[in-house]
């Protein structure tokens, strides 16, 4: 029997939650340089298994995608995923909370670059947009961003921007190919990448395929990533699964402080609940 659109949603909130925290304990337990690699071969290892159900995407996709306007952007994605995976998880190794208020802010600026690619937006809409930008500005000095040195603030802003621009590439592939078929080219790009860097690093490469915690999270982020996929395309509205996502920064920012002592979980739960509710008007018109 197919799951409710009630129960996807509870699911990819839990998934959600349970990806970044895998991830977390990865950055804490093996070589950041792992990640692109575990989690472009469980990528591909998932979208092999579920090839029986969506594989006639790949037909569809790829004969809208096979030119070079759109196949560059596909290879330009697979190269931005690696330099988000190890950046992630250089930030990752000293604060989970600030790796997840990225999010704020870069949404905040990509709505501002969507409504140049086309994309109107009310004025309630652009006071939410500034208002996560001026949110996530105030955790970079006064949250968990502040008891961070230079090099972890950098890759914050690094973050953010390559968040934004792969936004912008997502936002046209998505728009003219198809999911199925993004994920499928972006993601043999990013482990031909990944094995290539780290061609001369045995360890890292053993790591990535035979670690418990690369194969959890691995594991943990392919289903995340195809639980949020398949009810994109016609069961769940993409305003509501977006939603999903953004209410689990309260959860992630107190487990955050919990777990890690991240500053102190009534702290970490009015940057979160700040975050979540100023992301509401984006989505809901």
């Amino acid at each position: 029997m197919a799951m409710t659109p009630h129960i996807l949603l509870a699911l990819l909130f839990v998934l959600t939650v349970a990806h970044l925290l895998t991830l977390k304990i990865c950055a804490e337990k093996i070589d950041h340089r792992t990640a692109p690699v575990f989690v472009s071969f469980w990528t591909l290892l998932g979208l092999a298994v579920t090839a029986p159900v969506f594989g006639h995407l790949w037909t569809e996709g790829w004969e809208k995608m096979a030119t070079p306007q759109y196949l560059s952007l596909a290879v330009v994605r697979g190269l931005g995923l690696y330099a988000v995976f190890v950046i992630s998880q250089e930030l990752m190794q000293t604060s989970l909370s600030s790796r997840h208020y990225v999010t704020p802010m870069a949404v905040g600026m990509i709505a501002v670059v969507n409504f140049f690619l086309g994309e109107q937006l009310t004025p309630l809409q652009w006071l939410s947009a500034l208002s996560l930008c001026a949110l996530a500005a105030a955790f970079f000095f006064k949250g968990h961003m502040a008891d961070l040195n230079v090099p972890a603030r950098r890759s914050y802003l690094k973050l953010v921007g390559l968040t934004v621009f792969l936004a912008s590439v997502d936002y046209t592939l998505a728009k003219n190919t198809n999911w199925y078929a993004l994920l499928l080219v972006s993601n043999i790009v990013l482990l031909a990448v990944s094995l290539f860097i780290n061609r001369a690093r045995t360890s890292v490469l053993r790591q990535a395929f035979v670690h418990k915690s690369a194969i959890l999270a691995g594991a943990v982020y392919v289903v995340a990533e195809m639980v949020k996929y398949y009810q994109m395309v016609a069961i769940n509205p993409v305003s509501v699964i977006v939603t999903v996502q953004a209410a689990t920064k309260p959860v992630v920012l107190a487990l955050a402080a919990l777990l890690w002592k991240e500053r102190t979980v009534k702290e970490q739960l009015l940057w979160g609940t700040a975050a979540f509710l100023v992301t509401l008007p984006l989505f809901f018109k």
